[in-house]
């Protein structure tokens, strides 16, 4: 008993170890996710299984087991299972079908599960603003972005090709749906576009553009397109001023502050003088924004020539006189009130203290100064640089390109340079002088804060340095002011308010100027944050549990330090602590509320996360039993599921199939009964139930349903009609369950009691009646039928009888059917089809005669009739039936026009039987007796009516039928001629020459009719005449023309068109050079031409042909070198051509030399004979 015991929990254990693992074995995979609505989604399993259930959340979807499914009502239409693998395919999903998808079988035991998220396609993006028409720097845009339908989607905005990110001016809210772009600027204008998508669809808006008024601002003056404002008296000017204006600004100008009386963006001075010397002015306006702007420039006008030297020279004693003092003084000169092109540089700025630098100009000055802050640094002369003492030991000044180069530089020697050179340039440059930066230190007020709760402060210092920039960087990330940020202290101070756990660090300061940088050590902030974003994880996650399972709870959040974890359930505290808790072997009495609270000791917050965990047994046994005894029909019977635990839903199966309510059908308890309200025999079958909780499901064996009924009405098979003397036999079957007894009854006589009974031999006749009665030994009820039975004698001879007289058409006439044997009916069939009565065919004396009044030659053909009783049938030998008729109207086939001296050829037919004889009539005469009649040959007289008569005579009766016929003068003759010779691009002719009368002419080429009416053709009809304007190579072939009459149409012989050409080209072949010597040497000229060319040889230009003919032919001596020209000409074209080849011999010096004025004679002796010879 121990080790029987032993095994079945080995049996158990190792089933519990295959369902295991076939549960972790087992995946749900989804065939689309996300999915769109309407879309058709599967959900596809790694291992195929054989029943099971589907549900999403709380709802079932479906079950199955083996080959059968029952989907419910919620699915039902849209939800399949394939019974081989268990994969469901939803179909046209919506987005309600979002959910957790879980599979759950019992064989083997698992449950699987899968997300689904059904998303709407987005449609109709559209793109609303508040306005289009904006200021800039004093509007703000709102875009607004909506969709028709979708869902789960995000909003993405385009500026052009760029996307628009939440920077300063441009936010985004209502969830990025709203684009709000505040203070516009010109760069604002688009076109915007609002982009949104979701995992299963995107679109796109409309386009926006604004219009953005801005402006007048960054003008620009140029004169004469120049970089220069200096020009010689006697010069056109043309300033150009330009500004950034929309709309486009008004632009006025004036001189000397004074508005002249010229507008628009060019101001034009011609011939100018030293009095239009002096600052002009653009003044710009835009009239929509309201503002104002201006730009001037001073042009100088100087004179030219001696003048200007003696004018140099006197300034030049001035300056040694005053200029000194004008610096010193501090006095600013007029020209610090101009902008000139003319600039200077600096080798290096800013630069460290102690280094050196050179200042340098674009232009070199030959009398000026260098200034610093207003003071002399270098007085420049042709004659003399003179630089100041105080300057003297560090200065250099460079006289050859106006270079001044500083040594040793100092703080103090930060400032503005000038460089002036008299009456044309003065030009600044700001030097900046700096320490560089050393040692620089970052330290925090405080480092270990509290989220929320303080406020972070970072303070830099560096030991040495000039013009600090500081910069703060937050991992390699630059912290920029704003929000809870603050910078202070030029920067100096980083202050953090209600600091968050996203800045810990590591805080770095980078310190710069001009020349040097230097970054501090890291700071790292500890912050202490949370509980926050806490969450409960449940392993495995299903909705219910079954008994026995094992559960993990797991808890986590974001904390630091990492808070302390208690678990609650149902409210009161679990003696455990720590992230999990463990749930071993659980029953019924683990179900409840679950609850983790997590406790941060340094910020003193707490946070918590709750799940429910329902426990529930399995259903371990399901059985049908029937409430009362077996089903009888029309009675009610009811079947029930009793099931061994907890069953949330109960299905009932018939064969297989899922059962749902009628009026026949009634669930009752829960579904647990099954009520059959009137016993049908279709409700024979295996019946079984299925029970579902949340962790299983069971089904029962199936109970097998047999109605009891009948016998219902007896159905006897057998004969009617019987021959005399023959024996019959009868089936009797009623249905009934159990199966019926039966008895058979003739004359209140038992004659068997089984289902079959043969008769004894017939009686002739005689009308007999048998009975048959069912008995069912169950229910106690029978059933009777009954069968009649004729015995008669058969059918021996069927015939068709017709008179002695002829069938003649219009006459009346019999035929008769004579039957040997009883007949209870006769048919009559013509050609195998049976006959049926008209007004003109008529049946009488029981059908056996046929009368036809009167007969019609339609009803020519093969009769028969058929005589029919209860136990046979026979029908007659053909009988042919021939109508005499006719003859109808002759048929008449010939011509209506005939030519004189041919013939005319008549055929004459009529309908007739017997077939009618024929004869020919002509001016009453008879002029033939045959149906074929040849007329001619024909004469102008012989034109008139023919007629021919038809005879029959068996009928007696004869029909005529006349044709016109018309003789008219023949066409004797015709040929196509021509009086020129074709020649390609010429105009050409054909005549059509025609013996005699004719009403028409056409023509033909390749034996087709030429298209006449094609606008493109080289040729036209004219009379008789075909005309080729011109004639071309192209319409080379074989023509003919047709002359038509009435009566024919006459071809003449065939004109074959060869069109003469050429030549279009000469070519000659044959060797370049051969070896002195050679013999038999040939040169051979051909041309494309029609006829062939005549050739004629030439060599080097003499006048007399060397020979005729296509090849030359000749020994190779020093005469034989030269050029060979050859002469084709078409002899019918009189076109002539001309092609040279220069043949050279080798093996002796072939080159001709001439000086240089005889060679200018010969090659013009040359070209005069060519010309000659070619003429």
């Amino acid at each position: 008993m121990e080790k029987k015991s032993n095994g079945i929990s080995a049996i158990l254990l190792l089933a519990l170890i295959q369902g295991f693992l076939a549960s972790g074995a087992v995946e749900v995979q989804p065939s689309i996710n996300p999915a769109a609505v309407g879309q058709t989604v599967t959900l596809s399993l790694s291992a195929s299984l054989r029943s099971g259930t589907w549900a999403v959340g709380e709802s079932l979807i479906l079950t199955w087991l083996g080959n059968q499914q029952a989907v419910f009502p919620s699915h039902s239409g849209r939800a399949s299972v394939n019974v081989h693998t268990g994969d469901l395919t939803l179909s046209s999903v919506t987005v309600d079908d979002s959910g957790v998808y879980v599979v759950q079988s019992s064989d083997p035991q698992l449950k699987a599960n899968a997300s689904i998220t059904v998303l709407e396609p987005i449609s109709n993006v559209t793109l609303n603003v508040n306005q289009t028409e904006l200021m800039e720097f004093n509007s703000s845009a709102e875009l607004t972005c909506s969709v028709s339908s979708g869902s789960s989607f995000s909003y993405l905005w385009m500026n052009g090709s760029s996307e628009v990110s939440a920077t300063g001016r441009l936010q985004l809210t209502d969830g990025g749906s709203t684009l709000t772009v505040v203070n516009v600027t010109r760069y604002d204008q688009g076109p915007f576009r609002c982009c949104v998508f979701n995992p299963v669809s995107n679109s796109s808006s409309d386009s926006v553009n604004f219009t953005i008024s801005y402006g007048p601002d960054n003008m620009a003056l140029t004169v004469n397109g120049q970089n220069t404002t200096s020009f010689s008296a006697g010069s056109n000017l043309t300033i150009l001023c330009s500004s950034q204006s929309n709309p486009p600004a008004q632009l006025q100008w004036a001189f000397r502050g004074e508005l002249v009386n010229v507008t628009g963006p060019l101001l034009e001075l011609s011939h100018v003088g030293e009095d239009q010397s002096g600052p002009y002015s653009c003044l710009a306006f835009n009239n929509y924004t309201n503002m104002h702007d201006n730009i001037t420039t001073h042009i100088i006008i100087a004179k030219s020539g001696s003048d200007q030297h003696a004018v140099n020279m006197l300034l030049l004693s001035l300056l040694l006189a005053g200029f000194l003092f004008s610096y010193i003084s501090g006095r600013n000169k007029v020209w610090q009130d101009h902008v000139y092109s003319q600039s200077i540089t600096a080798s290096q700025n800013p630069v460290p203290v102690g280094s050196s630098v050179t200042l340098s100009s674009t232009v070199h000055v030959s009398t000026g100064t260098w200034i610093f802050n207003n003071n002399l640094i270098v007085f420049i002369s042709p004659q003399i640089q003179a630089i100041a003492n105080s300057w003297r030991d560090r200065v250099t000044y460079n006289s050859s390109t106006s270079s001044l180069t500083l040594r040793s530089l100092t703080l103090d020697d930060s400032g503005i340079y000038t460089l002036e050179d008299l009456n044309v340039f003065r030009a600044q440059l700001t030097l900046s002088v700096q320490v560089p930066i050393s040692n620089v230190t970052l330290w925090a007020k405080e480092t270990n804060l509290v989220e929320y709760n303080d406020t972070a402060v970072l303070m830099c210092s560096v030991s040495n340095g000039s013009s600090l920039s500081f910069e703060w960087l937050d991992g390699n990330s630059t912290v920029t002011a704003g929000g809870q940020v603050l910078l202070s202290n030029g920067n100096a101070t980083l202050t953090i308010l209600n600091v968050t756990h996203h800045y810990q660090g590591p805080f770095r300061c980078k310190v710069s100027n001009g020349i040097s940088h230097e970054i501090s050590a890291p700071v790292h902030l500890n912050i202490s944050y949370g509980p926050s974003n806490t969450t409960m994880m449940i392993t495995p996650m299903k909705d219910t549990y079954k008994t026995g399972s094992k559960i993990t709870l797991s808890c986590s959040a974001e904390s630091s330090p990492p808070a302390m974890i208690k678990w609650i359930v149902d409210g009161v505290y679990l003696n455990q602590s720590g992230p999990q808790l463990q749930l071993e072997n659980v029953t019924q009495g683990n179900s409840g509320h679950y609850t983790c609270v997590l406790h941060n000791t340094v910020t003193s917050r707490f946070s918590s996360a709750s799940a429910m965990i329902q426990v529930l047994d399995p259903i371990t046994a399901v059985v049908v039993k029937p409430t009362s005894g077996p089903a009888m029909l029309h009675e009610p019977f009811t079947l029930q599921c009793e099931v061994a635990g907890s069953a949330d839903t109960i299905l009932w199966w018939m064969n297989g199939q899922p059962i749902s309510a009628d009026n026949a059908t009634v669930f009752g308890m829960n579904n647990k009964t099954l009520t059959l309200n009137s016993v049908q025999p279709s409700d024979n079958g295996h019946y079984k139930c299925q029970a579902f909780n949340s962790v299983s499901n069971m089904t029962s064996s199936p109970y097998t349903v047999n109605v009891i009924y009948g016998p219902e009405m007896p159905t006897i098979t057998g004969p009617t009609a019987v021959k005399t003397g023959d024996n019959v036999t009868f089936s009797c079957y009623a249905s009934s369950n159990p199966p019926s007894h039966y008895k058979w009854y003739f004359n209140g006589s038992l004659v068997s009691n089984m289902s079959e009974y043969i008769t004894p031999h017939l009686p002739k006749e005689t009308v007999r009646k048998y009975i048959c009665m069912a008995f069912n030994n169950v229910t106690g009820q029978n059933s009777s039928a009954y069968i009649m039975l004729t015995v008669v004698d058969p059918i021996e001879n069927v015939q068709v009888e017709a008179p002695d007289n002829l069938a003649t058409e219009g006459n009346s006439y019999n035929l008769t059917c004579n039957v040997t044997g009883p007949a209870d009916h006769v048919y009559w069939m013509k050609n195998g089809e049976l006959l049926h009565e008209n007004n003109r065919t008529v049946f009488s004396m029981d059908n056996k005669t046929v009368s036809f009044i009167p007969l019609n030659h339609y009803d020519t053909g093969d009769y028969q009739c058929m005589a029919v009783n209860a136990v046979g049938n026979m029908t007659s030998p053909l009988h042919m039936l021939l109508v005499n008729f006719g003859p109808e109207t002759p048929i008449i086939q010939g011509p209506d026009f005939a030519e004189t001296g041919g013939y005319a050829v008549f055929n004459c037919s009529a309908m007739s039987v017997p077939p009618s004889h024929f004869s020919w009539w002509y001016n009453g005469s008879m002029v033939a007796n045959t149906s074929v009649f040849k007329a001619g040959p024909l004469s102008l007289n012989m034109t008139g009516e023919y007629t021919c008569m038809a005879y029959n005579n068996v009928t007696g009766k004869n029909s005529t039928n006349s044709a016109m016929l018309t003789v008219i003068e023949a066409i004797e003759s015709v040929m196509v001629q021509n009086s020129t010779t074709p020649i390609n691009n010429e105009n050409f002719t054909l005549t059509c020459d025609v013996g005699g009368p004719y009403d028409t002419i056409y023509w033909m080429k390749d034996n087709m009719k030429l298209n006449m009416t094609n606008p493109h053709s080289s040729y036209h009809i004219e009379k008789n005449m075909l005309h080729f304007t011109p004639v071309t190579t192209y319409n080379d072939g074989s023509y003919q023309c047709v002359a038509t009459n009435q009566a024919a149409q006459h071809e003449s012989v065939p004109y074959i068109l060869l069109v003469n050409y050429g030549p279009l080209s000469v070519t000659i072949s044959g060797p370049d050079s051969a070896e002195l010597g050679t013999s038999g040497m040939s040169l051979t000229c051909s041309a494309d031409s029609r006829p062939e060319c005549h050739f004629y040889w030439f060599l080097n230009n003499q006048s007399n042909p060397l020979t005729n003919g296509p090849v030359i032919t000749f020994s190779v001596t020093k005469e034989s070198e030269g050029t060979y020209i050859c002469k084709a000409r078409n002899p019918v074209t009189n076109i002539t051509m001309y092609q040279s080849k220069t043949f050279a011999v080798s093996g002796h010096a072939s080159a001709i030399h001439f000086s240089s004025h005889s060679s200018l004679m010969l090659m013009a002796l040359f070209a005069f004979s060519t010309s000659v010879l070619f003429n």
